[in-house]
C-alpha cells in the first residue's frame, strides 16, 4: 500500500518531542527514559488530572496534529496493550472487593483515548481503536489506507503504547517505549511511502526484539531508505520514495 505522509509527530519520556531530539534518538546519542509523562496542556485540566501517562501520551501526540485535519478525517487509534496501568488498579480494587471507580472504568477502555481526542477536539468524523499483538501499529497503517482508498483525503493515525509493568511485566516478549505517535497520512501531499505484509513468520523466524512502532521512529528519523520487521505472522516492510508530493 501506498502513503503520504504530511506530518508526523512522537513524544517520549523525559521530553523527546523534536524533530532534532528524535534524530539524535535514532543515532543512538540521546536517550529515552522510562519516566515521566507529557504535559497533555491543550487537554482541559479536569480531565488533564484523571488521566494516567497512556492517556496523555495519546492526546499530546494528537493534539499536536489536529490544527491539520479536515472536518471529516477519520481517526484510527492504535495501542498493543491499552492503559494496563489503569487496569491494574481496578483488577486491584476488585481483588480487595472494592467498589469500582466508574470514572477510572471509563478511562480504561481501549478506544477511552481517541473518543477523549475526538470530544476535545470537536470531531465527529468517524473513528476507531484496534489492537492485533505485535503487529498493531502494522495493522493500523492498513485500516488507515483502506479509508484512504474509499475516498477519505486524509486519516489520522493515533498510537500510544506503555510498556507492561507490575504483574504483567513477566509477560513482555519485547521492548517497548513509552510513546505517543501521531501520523496524517494524505492522499496527495507528503513523503511518499510504502507499506507491505509479506510472507509468513515462523516459529524458526527470528522476530525484531524492538516493538514495530519503535523501529518505525528509529528508521523515520534515521533517514534509512527502508526497514523490514519481522511479527507474529507477517515480515513488514516500510520504505520511503525519495520524492515528495506538495
Amino acid at each position: 500500500m501506498d502513503f503520504c505522509v504530511s506530518h508526523c509527530f512522537a513524544w517520549a519520556p523525559p521530553d523527546i518531542c523534536r524533530e532534532e531530539q528524535w534524530r539524535e534518538w535514532a543515532q543512538g546519542t540521546l536517550v529515552a527514559a522510562t519516566e515521566g509523562a507529557p504535559k497533555a496542556a491543550k487537554v482541559p485540566p479536569m480531565l488533564r488530572r484523571r488521566l494516567t501517562r497512556w492517556g496523555r501520551l495519546a492526546l499530546e501526540a494528537g493534539g499536536e496534529l489536529a490544527p491539520h485535519l479536515h472536518t471529516d478525517t477519520p481517526v484510527i487509534f492504535s495501542s498493543r496493550h491499552g492503559d494496563t496501568a489503569l487496569t491494574q488498579l481496578l483488577l486491584g480494587d476488585l481483588a480487595k472487593g472494592e467498589p469500582l471507580s466508574p470514572t477510572s472504568f471509563s478511562l480504561s477502555v481501549h478506544n477511552a483515548a481517541v473518543g477523549l481526542f475526538t470530544i476535545i477536539e470537536k470531531i465527529t468524523a468517524p473513528s476507531l481503536a484496534l489492537a492485533a499483538g505485535r503487529e498493531t501499529f502494522a495493522h493500523a497503517w492498513l485500516e488507515a489506507g483502506t479509508w484512504l482508498a474509499e475516498g477519505a483525503q486524509q486519516v489520522l493515525l493515533l498510537h500510544a503504547e506503555e510498556p507492561l509493568s507490575g504483574f504483567y511485566g513477566d509477560y513482555a516478549d519485547e521492548s517497548e517505549l513509552p510513546v505517543g505517535v501521531a501520523i496524517l497520512l494524505d492522499c496527495k501531499i507528503g513523503t511518499r511511502v510504502s507499506v507491505n505484509g509479506r510472507g509468513t513468520a515462523t516459529a524458526a523466524t527470528t522476530q525484531s526484539s524492538r516493538s514495530l512502532v519503535e523501529e518505525f521512529l528509529a528508521w523515520w528519523f534515521g533517514g534509512m531508505q527502508s526497514f523490514n520487521y519481522t511479527g507474529e505472522r507477517l515480515v513488514w516492510s516500510w520504505e520511503r520514495q525519495d520524492d515528495a508530493v506538495v
